[in-house]
Parts: structure tokens; C-alpha cells; sequence
């Protein structure tokens, strides 16, 4: 004789499929190919800055920051992709580890900050972001936000996570730290102010919004 339990059960698991299982390494080759086309975008619409197109010349011209921008942000937005392929499964859990790139990516930020305005003071902050603001804080926040469109639409939503603010942070650092490394390609303000007030609070602004909505949408 079949007990009432029984059916119940059967009745809630008829329509059930199996699900496939999430793979890092989709995860790595669409953030590598996101960052390509971030890449080829900025190159074709932007243009790179004429240092770097002297240096792929072989001329070396200017100063390490030239290189070491872009590099700063594709590492955060790297470490980035990392902690949101950890915390993609609900035995996920944030960990120290995921945190310290951030850490140490804003502590070098806010140190050269600090640093410059130790030795020229508070005058010369107006000189020093004049150049491109809007342009680079809109295209840090439109390219943020259509890679966190491609990561929502084939990874984030098949996720499970019992950390959905977390993770949604952690995409949105990752997104728009990627397009922030891309547009430094192109971008030739190097001052430490500028990196902090306009790169540094775009992605911040951007991280943000994207924790909010992995609250509301990642719950499950």
C-alpha cells in the first residue's frame, strides 16, 4: 500500500533534471575572453596611450605606472574571478585568502595617495583629475556592467551560494576592476590621486550596487 508521503514526494519530484555541474574553468575562459573583447573595444574605439604603442616599438618611454596601472586592476579582477568560482557552491564560504588581494591592491592605492599629498599638499587635486573623469568613470561602469550581464545570464544565476551578498560583490569587483584594467591601456593620467578618486571609486560604486543585487537576486 503507497502511504500519502509517497506520492507527495513523488508528485514534487516528477519534473526534476538533473543539473550540470559548474566547471571553474568556464568561469576562467569567459573572464579571459570578456577581457579581449574589454581589450579590443578600447583599442579600436579608445585608441592605446602613445607610450605603450612606442614600448610594443621597442622604445621604453616614461614611467613603471604605465604598466603597472593596467596590471593592478587586472590582478584584483582576477583574484576576483577566483573568490566567485569559491563561493559559487553553498559550502562555499568567504575565506581570508579572497580578501587579501583587495586588501593589499587598496592598501597600494591609498598608501600613493597619501604619499603624494604628503609632498604637494591638496592644491594641485583639481590639475591632477583634469582629464577624461567622466569618460573613464562611464566606461568603467557601462563595461562593468555588461560583464557582469554575460557572468549573470551563464554562471551567477545557476549558482547556489550561502554567501549571495559576498558573491555578488565579489563579481562586481570583478567585472568592473577587468574593464578599468582594460581602459588603462588607453588612459595617461598616472597620478595617485586620479587612480583613487576615479578608478578606485568607480569600481567601488560598482562593487557596491553589485552586492545589493546579489542580495535580492542570488538568495535561493
Amino acid at each position: 500500500m503507497t502511504e500519502p508521503s509517497d506520492s507527495l514526494i513523488d508528485d514534487l519530484t516528477l519534473n526534476l533534471a538533473p543539473v550540470r555541474r559548474m566547471r571553474p574553468q568556464a568561469l576562467w575562459l569567459g573572464a579571459g575572453l570578456g577581457l579581449l573583447i574589454a581589450v579590443v573595444y578600447i583599442c579600436v574605439f579608445y585608441g592605446l596611450r602613445e607610450e605603450l604603442v612606442a614600448m610594443l616599438n621597442g622604445v621604453w618611454v616614461g614611467q613603471p605606472i604605465i604598466l603597472l596601472k593596467p596590471l593592478l586592476f587586472l590582478a584584483l579582477g582576477l583574484t576576483s574571478i577566483w573568490a566567485v568560482s569559491g563561493l559559487t557552491r553553498p559550502e562555499g564560504r568567504p575565506k581570508l585568502r579572497y580578501f587579501v588581494p583587495v586588501l593589499a591592491v587598496g592598501g597600494l592605492v591609498l598608501g600613493n595617495l597619501i604619499s603624494e599629498l604628503a609632498v604637494s599638499g591638496f592644491g594641485d587635486i583639481p590639475q591632477r583629475l583634469n582629464g577624461g573623469v567622466v569618460v573613464c568613470f562611464t566606461t568603467i561602469l557601462c563595461g562593468g556592467l555588461a560583464g557582469l550581464t554575460v557572468l549573470w545570464r551563464f554562471w551567477l544565476r545557476r549558482s547556489a551560494s550561502s554567501h549571495p551578498v559576498v558573491l555578488g560583490a565579489m563579481s562586481g569587483l570583478a567585472t568592473a576592476s577587468l574593464m578599468a584594467s582594460a581602459y588603462a591601456l588607453h588612459c595617461n593620467m598616472d597620478a595617485p590621486v586620479y587612480i583613487a578618486l576615479v578608478y578606485g571609486l568607480a569600481v567601488a560604486i560598482f562593487t557596491g550596487g553589485a552586492a545589493l543585487l546579489g542580495g535580492r537576486l542570488l538568495r535561493w
